[in-house]
């Protein structure tokens, strides 16, 4: 097997793997998690069963598959290089855009469940810790708080993640500018509120 071959190969095989967790996101947010078993799921995305088990090995490895995924790509944009913390907020919507039957089923289904509740924690603890270091970064020690900083940024990232869910289901495009607005105004209001200190940098410099 030439390198280009075996290349070529990896392409269509990451490429349908792409395919077949986005046919299985939109049938898990239809049928429910526990619910759609691993025959509807292939029925749903077109293919035989066969197919699910050798990608993924089993209805778990599938369903871990689908949120693990979605949860690395919110955490990848969430560490993209920006001069400012807003700039990453047109990115995090595309990719929601993108995904919209997974994060409804990490979002409104996940919690729920004792196995699949662990990808939520896991992108919550993670986007909390870094939050915290950013707004840490340009406010300074929080003044006397209501909870620890950690919760306020699990608070954060919980509110932007069903607003981001909440445009993508009914926002108009043409407001989009104006929705990405708000959520940076609420967002700083929130933070703002809560730590109870002034600004050391501008602002804006919350990255």
């Amino acid at each position: 097997m030439t390198d280009g071959y075996a290349d070529m190969l990896a392409t269509h095989r990451a490429a349908r793997r792409t395919a077949l967790l986005a046919g299985a996101a939109d049938a898990l947010d239809r049928l429910g998690l526990r619910s759609a078993s691993i025959a509807a799921i292939a029925d749903h995305v077109g293919v035989a069963k066969v197919v699910l088990y050798r990608y993924f090995g089993s209805k778990d490895g599938l369903i871990d598959a689908v949120l693990s995924d979605l949860v690395d790509s919110l955490l990848a944009v969430d560490a993209m290089p920006v001069a400012t913390w807003p700039e990453r907020l047109p990115h995090t919507l595309a990719v929601v855009e993108q995904r919209r039957a997974a994060l409804r089923v990490l979002l409104r289904q996940a919690p729920h469940d004792p196995r699949f509740g662990a990808h939520v924690d896991r992108l919550h603890a993670v986007l909390a810790e870094r939050t915290v270091a950013r707004i840490a970064d340009v406010l300074g020690p929080p003044a006397a708080m209501p909870g620890d900083p950690a919760m306020l940024a699990r608070l954060i990232a919980g509110f932007m993640l069903d607003a981001y869910l909440q445009w993508v289901d009914g926002g108009d495009p043409a407001r989009q500018a104006l929705f990405l607005t708000w959520l940076v105004d609420s967002v700083r209001s929130m933070t703002r509120g809560w730590w109870g200190t002034k600004p050391l940098a501008p602002p804006d410099a919350i990255a």
